[in-house]
């Protein structure tokens, strides 16, 4: 079986799939989380792992955005990682020296505290993912620094300049498994689905009035905006599955001519 995540090596989505794949399935990475999506869409692997949100950032909107226009792909399971972010060098120096800094948005967003305290004259440079900018700083001549996965010290060769510089202790992200395969029926201690209402008044409380109805627990709504005219939007919801009335509630909501797709029951 093939599993592709967001490369390159190094990267959390890496390490996320280390953890997911036990039985040597072949690994293949992407440079991006869309790539990522559109290698399973186009079968060129059989799974695929992408961060879908972060417990600081919130959302990560090129994953969900991309699952939603990709109607034939599922949810088969999810996979919490805890994210300790280091600052890498790739020379031996202190911190006052270093005037470059690269990493992923979210990474520097994370450390925002942190680079404040401690560079707060280095220059910030985003690029695609920590471990891409580990990549980069392996690769500069001048003395630059990145803010990476620890397994990145290793695989690209450089200096750990301090461990664990994240602002908050209880950083994770969490990621999806992605398969084209269905998912499995028989377990149900979550759905995570999507939904669209027409723009206006009580159209998602009319939704929500639903799933309050059957007892059906809601730990995340956030909205996306549909892409065609301004003011339309997908909802993206998780709901605890704790009785059997989930089919009952989505069954509700389409005879109201609303669409519906469930991503996955997991």
């Amino acid at each position: 079986m093939k599993v592709a995540y967001l490369g390159p090596k190094g990267t959390f989505s890496y390490e996320a799939c280390q953890n997911y794949c036990k039985n040597h399935e072949e690994q293949i990475e992407y440079r991006t989380i869309n790539e990522t999506i559109l290698a399973l869409e186009e079968g060129k692997v059989d799974e695929a792992i992408v961060p879908i949100e972060n417990s600081l950032q919130g959302c990560v909107t090129e994953a969900i955005d991309t699952l939603i226009q990709k109607e034939d792909i599922k949810v088969k399971d999810e996979l919490i990682l805890d994210i300790k972010q280091n600052l890498l060098s790739n020379n031996k120096c202190k911190l006052e020296e270093i005037k470059k800094v690269y990493s992923h948005p979210q990474a520097l967003a994370q450390c925002r505290n942190y680079l404040e305290k401690n560079l707060p004259n280095a220059t910030l440079i985003a690029v695609e993912s920590t471990s891409y900018a580990a990549q980069k700083v392996s690769e500069e001549n001048e003395l630059c620094a990145c803010i990476s996965n620890i397994a990145c010290l290793d695989v690209y060769n450089l200096n750990l300049l301090e461990k664990n510089i994240q602002d908050n202790e209880f950083n994770k992200t969490k990621f999806w498994i992605l398969s084209k395969s269905e998912f499995n029926k028989y377990i149900k201690n979550k759905m995570s689905m999507i939904f669209s209402v027409k723009d206006k008044p009580g159209a998602l409380y009319n939704v929500l009035e639903i799933f309050n109805k059957y007892n059906l627990n809601l730990t995340k709504i956030e909205s996306r905006p549909a892409k065609t005219i301004l003011g339309e939007y997908y909802f993206w919801i998780d709901v605890t599955i704790s009785n059997s009335n989930e089919e009952k509630a989505i069954e509700e909501i389409r005879e109201k001519g609303i669409y519906v797709r469930i991503l996955g029951k997991y």
